[in-house]
């Protein structure tokens, strides 16, 4: 018999005979679990698609709470199935766990195999839930990553990028975030026109545009302010080759990306139909003949 460093008492051959007199309980016990987690899982996706069904775009912060808690709360089930599956365990093989049990055998083991990252990470991970950086399906960056969260847990943030790349970020790693899907977005547009033109003009044909996509069934719903020309009309640059006018609308989250490019394309068509031009850069060659 020999004593580790944890107190935990280990005794090979004992371990070995109580392995062969209880196997059948242990596995029982392994494949309990198992179950457990094929059960957790499919519970977790068919309730994520009841929600996806029952809540509407209109709730969608609730959507996205909803989404968070049965992500976190599947993987507390999992972790704590796992943990009291591996204490059965260590009982039947003849493990003593009080050391286990006891505060000071748990901080041990965790800090004797070197699971610090770990703390760490479940640490920022109940931070991040309690103070509500974000939920499930918001969009954020963290550092050079940007993307969807699929999924949260207190250990790990799983975020999708445009490409479809899946990426796993340990919530210890995440220092400064950005949620770009928070309660409400903005749409950003800068449009540019030729120096020639009139700007009481384009003010007007873009207030046409605005309209226009306000009563639009497909777009107005996910607009909350109507699209205005940053400064009370007034131009945002004058450019090398160009007059500036910022646009900005107020939008539902995640709306921005989608309003922002029917607003430049219906402003591009808008244009083209009254004739107002979009300028291009341009340079004008002079070849000068001496003789």
């Amino acid at each position: 018999m020999a004593t580790n460093s944890i107190g935990i008492n280990v005794d090979s051959q004992k371990i070995i005979e109580n392995f062969k007199v209880n196997w059948i309980t242990i596995a029982i016990v392994v494949l309990a679990v198992l179950i457990i987690i094929l059960i957790v899982r499919a519970v977790s996706r068919r309730l994520r698609a009841l929600i996806e069904k029952k809540i509407g775009k209109e709730k969608i912060e609730i959507k996205k709470r909803t989404f968070t808690f049965n992500s976190v709360l599947s993987n507390l089930i999992i972790v704590l199935s796992v943990f009291i599956g591996i204490l059965i365990i260590a009982e039947q093989i003849g493990i003593s766990i009080l050391p286990i049990i006891t505060g000071a055998g748990i901080i041990g083991i965790i800090f004797g195999l070197g699971a610090q990252s770990l703390i760490k990470d479940l640490i920022n991970g109940s931070f991040i839930l309690f103070e509500q950086w974000y939920q499930v399906n918001d969009i954020i960056t963290v550092g050079v990553i940007s993307g969807t969260v699929e999924r949260f847990s207190l250990r790990t943030t799983v975020v999708r990028d445009l490409e479809g790349v899946l990426h796993y970020i340990p919530n210890s790693e995440i220092k400064v975030l950005s949620n770009k899907t928070t309660e409400w977005a903005r749409a950003v547009v800068d449009v540019g026109v030729h120096y020639k033109e009139s700007t009481d003009k384009v003010v007007e044909v873009l207030n046409l545009v605005f309209d226009e996509i306000m009563t639009d069934a497909k777009y107005g719903p996910c607009i909350i302010e109507r699209p205005e020309i940053l400064g009370d009309g007034g131009v945002s640059e004058l450019g090398d080759s160009a007059v500036v006018f910022k646009i900005i609308c107020k939008v539902k989250p995640s709306n921005q990306w989608t309003i922002a490019r029917q607003l430049r394309k219906r402003i591009k068509d808008k244009f083209d139909e009254v004739g107002i031009e979009i300028p291009y850069p341009c340079r004008n060659l002079y070849m000068r003949n001496d003789g």
